[in-house]
C-alpha cells in the first residue's frame, strides 16, 4: 500500500505541475556593423570614378552629337544607353533588386553589349571590313568580362566584404558579358550591311586558292 501510495503521490504531483517546460529557441543576436575597410573604400571610389567618367562622356556625346567627331555614330541614342545602363545598375543596388530580380545578370549582359558595340563602331572606319570591326568589338567584350572578374578577385583578396563571390558566380558573369559582347558584334555587322560581302584581307587576296597537281 505504501508503495502504491508513493506512486500515486508522484503522479498527482506531475499532473499538478504540468509538462516540463521547453526552453525557447535562442534568438541570434543582430549582426554587428563594421566600418568599411580601406579596401572597401578604394573599391567604391574606383567604381564611382569609372561611372562618373562614363556619365560625363555620355553627357558630352548627347550635347555635342552634331560635331564631326560624332558624325554617323548615332551618339545621342548611344549616350542614353550608356547613362541608362548605369542608372539601372545604381537603381538595382539602391532598391535591392539585384537579389530579387537577378538584375546583376542583365547588367553584365548590357555591359558586354555596349562595350562591344562602341568599340566596334570606333573600329569600323579604321578597318577594311565589318567582320574585322565585329571581331574587335567581340574581343573588347571578352576583355571587359575578364578584367571585371579579375578586379572583383583583387578586391576580395584585399579584404572587400559582402561580394559573395564563388566559382559559379564568376563563370555566370563571364558567360553573360561574353554573350552581350557577341550581340554587340552582331550590331556592328548589321550597322553597314553593304560591307558584309567584303571579307578580311587584302583586296587582291583570292578567297579560294585552287591547286593543280602537275601531270
Amino acid at each position: 500500500m505504501l508503495h502504491h501510495g508513493h506512486v500515486d503521490t508522484d503522479l498527482m504531483s506531475a499532473q499538478a505541475t504540468g509538462p516540463p517546460s521547453v526552453p525557447a529557441a535562442a534568438v541570434p543576436p543582430p549582426p554587428t556593423a563594421f566600418p568599411p575597410t580601406p579596401a572597401d573604400l578604394a573599391w567604391i571610389a574606383a567604381i564611382a570614378a569609372v561611372k562618373g567618367t562614363v556619365i560625363a562622356l555620355a553627357v558630352d556625346a548627347f550635347l555635342n552629337s552634331n560635331e564631326p567627331r560624332y558624325h554617323g555614330k548615332g551618339m545621342r541614342l548611344r549616350a542614353i544607353g550608356y547613362a541608362g545602363g548605369l542608372l539601372i545598375d545604381a537603381g538595382g543596388n539602391a532598391t535591392g533588386m539585384y537579389r530579387r530580380a537577378h538584375m546583376d545578370d542583365l547588367i553584365h549582359f548590357l555591359d558586354g553589349a555596349i562595350a562591344s558595340s562602341v568599340v566596334g563602331a570606333l573600329a569600323t572606319p579604321r578597318v577594311r571590313t565589318s567582320w574585322e570591326a565585329a571581331g574587335v568589338g567581340a574581343l573588347a567584350g571578352g576583355t571587359l568580362a575578364a578584367l571585371w572578374e579579375i578586379g572583383e578577385w583583387i578586391g576580395l583578396k584585399l579584404g572587400a566584404e559582402g561580394m559573395d563571390l564563388s566559382y559559379d558566380d564568376t563563370m555566370i558573369d563571364l558567360v553573360e558579358t561574353l554573350s552581350g559582347g557577341l550581340l554587340g558584334a552582331a550590331i556592328t555587322l548589321l550597322r553597314h550591311p553593304s560591307r558584309l560581302r567584303q571579307i578580311p584581307g587584302r583586296p587582291t587576296d583570292p578567297v579560294v586558292v585552287a591547286t593543280h597537281d602537275g601531270a
